[in-house]
């Protein structure tokens, strides 16, 4: 019985080398695995940005009053530059108890009301104007200014052709090194990014007597989207 089992390995060790010596080169399928990135620099259109204004008051509604007073005066600022409805979003409502701690002892300070917009301004010539003009509301807080390109799309295509042929032709001169050539993609995967080029947060005060008055300045700057193309493609 056992000469029987090692017989029968044998045989299909005998196959197995058989095949082998059968499959031919063009039977193998050799890959080669190529990645790159491609940069478009583009010029930011739009800037969005957080507003804030948190109020104190004796009682909840005095607070509410404080702070309705400041929105409406941002709400009409900001309608007066152009920017629609659509582009402002209240982001936070909040209603609190305010605390102070005296000589280890928790006294109720007042009552706290905020509220928090959304805002996207689509004239960006004009944001160094409204800023200003936010500015003359005191004690609110600016936050997250962030500059972008509305559509992207153009950008992105383009940066996405440029990944595919630096991939092909660094595919190529690999092949040329092996002394191979260049097949068809089996597999292609793509990674894109675009960088926003301004962050801030700012707290907004009126300005004092002592203060120069100087017109706010932001340069929009570039921004730039990228694409990774990961590509194996078939040698021979």
């Amino acid at each position: 019985m056992k000469q029987k089992r090692i017989a029968v390995v044998g045989v299909l060790i005998a196959i197995v080398v058989l095949l082998s010596s059968c499959m031919s080169n063009k039977d193998l399928v050799r890959t080669i695995e190529v990645s790159a990135t491609g940069e478009v620099t583009l010029a930011p259109d739009i800037a969005s940005f957080s507003i804030q204004v948190s109020e104190l008051g004796k009682t909840t509604s005095e607070a509410q009053n404080f702070a309705n007073e400041k929105m409406a005066q941002l709400l009409s600022i900001m309608r007066k530059n152009g920017i629609e409805e659509k582009d402002i979003k209240t982001t936070m409502l909040n209603l609190r108890p305010s605390y102070q701690w005296i000589e280890g002892k928790q006294y109720l300070e007042g009552q706290v009301a905020s509220q928090t917009l959304s805002v996207t301004l689509r004239k960006l010539e004009n944001l160094g104007s409204l800023i200003d003009q936010l500015g003359e509301v005191s004690g609110i807080y600016l936050n997250s200014v962030m500059l972008d390109k509305e559509d992207k799309s153009i950008g992105l295509e383009e940066a996405r052709q440029q990944a595919v042929q630096k991939a092909l032709a660094k595919a190529e001169l690999y092949a040329r090194g092996a002394q191979m050539q260049v097949g068809k993609p089996i597999t292609i995967s793509e990674y894109s990014t675009a960088s926003n080029p301004y962050n801030s947060r700012l707290k907004m005060a009126m300005a004092s007597e002592a203060a120069y008055d100087m017109a706010t300045e932001i340069p929009a700057g570039t921004m730039t989207v990228t694409s990774t193309v990961s590509m194996v493609l078939e040698m021979y």
